[in-house]
């Protein structure tokens, strides 16, 4: 999007602040814009109660796929479940709907305080932690994506904007909740030609650039690697520097990364589950979540 447009479509969004969605929803802040919707802050008048309301707003070419993957995102999200509620580490949809007056379509969300991993790594000296600090707080979230793969949901677009530390009550240690679910696939539908480019290039899996069809949990599973990996060293282990997608694709798919161990910052139990998250070879890496998640326990309870 050209920054004219973006400009204009920022004001067109701020000019909704005030005015109700549905009949019940009060859009009271606007907080941002991707490409196809809008996020406020918003009030459930009749039930008094505080959200987030995403607005569509996507037009022109491949509009109708575009709506159909906004309205999933909800579904998708709701498919993550514990028992029969929704996985704690995820970010609740509440609502689906179509504007009554402007014959926008919606979703509500739970409205979250705190901010998103990326910008808490951004706030850290040399935007890192130590390993048991990152994969105390990522495990979560490693079981989040465990039950959406048990559901037959890939989530194909995890990385640290994506991941949301919801402020804990009493200044305790911060909720990690996975967002969008806006590119997830599911084993029971397709939305996207099989030559589509679909996620955050520097977290995606070689297979994801190769044919989008061939993804499944362990693409994932990739992602995971890699940001743990950032978590721990401060940068991702690909794309660093580069400055077009096709030299991120070629790092990725020849590169290897520096070791962790090697630079001190990780023990060698620590590195063995990141690396084997980064293995190219699918055989090679862990077949999904709830694998990888035993690998992280099994390596702590051995250190």
């Amino acid at each position: 999007m050209k920054s004219n447009d973006a400009t204009q479509l920022a004001r067109l969004c701020a000019g909704r602040v005030g005015s109700l969605i549905d009949g019940k929803y009060r859009l009271d802040a606007f907080l941002g814009a991707g490409a196809t919707g809008a996020v406020y802050r918003a009030s459930n008048v009749w039930a008094a109660r505080e959200c987030a309301v995403k607005v569509f707003h996507h037009e022109g070419e491949n509009c109708e796929t575009a709506l159909q993957r906004f309205v999933r995102e909800a579904q998708t999200a709701n498919r993550v479940r514990v028992g029969n509620k929704v996985h704690p580490n995820v970010v609740d949809c509440l609502d689906v709907g179509r504007d009554r007056d402007s014959g926008r379509y919606f979703t509500v969300q739970e409205f979250l305080r705190g901010d998103t991993l990326d910008a808490y790594l951004q706030s850290l000296p040399e935007h890192r932690m130590s390993a048991v600090e990152a994969c105390a707080l990522i495990r979560p979230v490693i079981d989040a994506a465990a039950c959406a793969h048990e559901a037959g949901v890939v989530h194909r677009d995890l990385k640290p904007e994506n991941i949301f530390l919801v402020e804990a009550e009493g200044g305790g240690r911060a909720v990690a909740k996975v967002l969008d679910f806006g590119t997830a696939q599911l084993s029971d539908a397709r939305l996207t030609a099989s030559t589509a480019i679909l996620g955050t290039p520097a977290y995606m899996s070689p297979e994801s650039f190769m044919n989008v069809r061939n993804g499944d949990a362990r693409t994932d599973v990739w992602a995971f690697g890699v940001i743990l990996y950032e978590m721990v060293s401060g940068v991702p282990p690909f794309g660093v520097g580069a400055q077009t997608l096709s030299a991120i694709m070629v790092e990725i798919a020849s590169k290897d990364p520096v070791s962790l161990e090697a630079n001190g910052m990780a023990r060698a139990v620590e590195w063995a589950v990141i690396r084997r998250c980064l293995e190219r070879d699918l055989s090679a890496r862990y077949s999904d979540a709830r694998a990888l998640q035993v690998a992280l326990d099994e390596a702590f309870t051995a250190a």
